[in-house]
């Protein structure tokens, strides 16, 4: 029986010493308990992994969840010594089903954050029956476990993507990089800034900082300022999303410019329609409902002196010539500008100073063709990941479950070992 049990637990170097069903009123559920035991050897420490000489026979039975067995839940119970350990000090014994200070087998632990890429919270905590600040932690070992037996996700990188997004209310942000090539997160980290981009380059070797050629991103001069400080001889890249929300912006402030004035003004009718083309006039006219292009149609006769209309041509050639030649391009970009210099639109002309501005970086765009979609994908993603994760105390729990479902961790239901 006890051979049985063995290989329906799936935990090597265990033993199984025994198995019973322990139904108490102090418990909510009856509770399939195994006893187990690891294989004789030497002890090691549960921190470093030293080989130790034992200290006592430990303070009593501990208790492991494991995976359940139908309907019943099942823990291994198992009597751990402790060890000293001369870097770690007295320390319980490391065992083979766990990790360090885990109330949870690694199976256990490895179903739950598979769960966790492909389901959602009240299924994380439904199913297992575990709590979502426990599902946190758990998500924390698993992706630190993972990490350490995978190649390091810093080699062989020539492309990079670099983003911020909140994560919480009063500007608390995470610093995502992405890799082109890989087309997944690599690293993460709380905040953002030149200090925390820094911490991501310093952490790369010699040898993998300088195979990095190009760093895409918006117009953040935080990260002009890393990249010429720790990789001067990359190239920086803006990337054709952000170039196109610019235009958005200044749309926007224009209609809303134009919407206070005819409300001042006292014409309900040019306002109502002003109002209507809120959505309209930042998307693309291909992807136009019949009713918006309704609204649209009437955009001239809205504005007399037809300033949302003329913003809104400039807007589709900013976003056309970013997909053309290189040489086109060029000449095109430089019409833009004088275009939009002399549109006679605040709003319009205060943007084409910023183009003017950053014409290299938006011509080295088009030249190296590296679109940011990946990144802007891989944004929404994390965004989906952080409502996920909503009710998470500790933001390296966060980062831990955005590794797990964008970081390309090969994470795995457990399997039996055959």
């Amino acid at each position: 029986m006890n051979s049985i049990f063995n290989q329906l637990l799936n935990v090597k170097n265990t033993v199984v010493e025994d198995a019973c069903i322990v139904d108490s009123p102090l418990r909510p559920e009856p509770v399939l308990e195994v006893r187990v035991r690891p294989r004789r050897g030497m002890l090691r420490c549960s921190r470093c992994g030293r080989k130790c000489s034992g200290y006592d026979r430990g303070g009593g039975a501990r208790r492991w969840r494991h995976q359940d067995f139908g309907c019943w839940r099942v823990e291994l119970v198992a009597a751990i010594p402790r060890v000293d350990c001369p870097k770690c000090g007295v320390v319980v014994a490391r065992v083979p089903w766990a990790e360090p200070a885990s109330r949870f087998t690694r199976d256990f632990e490895a179903e739950c954050a598979w769960l966790m890429t492909v389901a959602n919270q009240k299924t994380v905590g439904g199913f297992p029956h575990i709590a979502w600040r426990t599902a946190g932690d758990i998500a924390h070992r698993v992706a630190e476990r993972l990490g350490t037996v995978m190649p390091s996700p810093f080699d062989g990188l020539t492309a990079i993507g670099v983003d911020e997004t909140g994560y919480r209310k009063g500007h608390t942000h995470l610093t995502v990089v992405v890799g082109h090539e890989r087309h997944r997160v690599i690293w993460a980290h709380d905040g953002y800034g030149k200090d925390v981009f820094s911490l991501f380059l310093k952490a790369l070797t010699p040898e993998q900082r300088a195979s990095i050629k190009v760093v895409t991103g918006d117009e953040a001069r935080w990260i002009d300022s890393c990249v010429a400080e720790h990789r001067p001889n990359a190239e920086r890249v803006l990337d054709g999303f952000h170039i196109v929300s610019w235009m958005g912006d200044a749309l926007d402030k224009v209609r809303k410019r134009l919407w206070n004035q005819a409300r001042h003004d006292g014409d309900e009718n040019a306002a109502k329609r002003m109002r209507g083309v809120r959505y309209a006039v930042l998307k693309n006219p291909g992807d136009l409902t019949d009713r918006q292009e309704e609204a649209f149609e009437s955009l001239r006769d809205t504005d007399p002196k037809g300033q949302l209309y003329r913003a809104w041509r400039l807007k589709e050639l900013l976003r056309t010539l970013l997909k053309h030649p290189i040489g086109q391009a060029t000449t095109e970009l430089n019409r833009w500008v004088f275009r939009a210099s002399h549109s006679r639109i605040p709003e319009i002309v205060e943007l084409a100073k910023k183009i003017r501005r950053r014409r290299p970086d938006i011509l080295r765009t088009i030249r190296l063709g590296y679109p940011n979609a990946r990144l802007e994908a891989s944004d929404n993603r994390i965004k989906v990941t952080i409502r996920m994760a909503y009710g998470f105390h500790h933001v390296d729990n966060l980062i831990a479950l955005v590794m797990l479902r964008c970081g390309g961790l090969d994470i795995r239901l457990p399997q039996p070992a055959i």
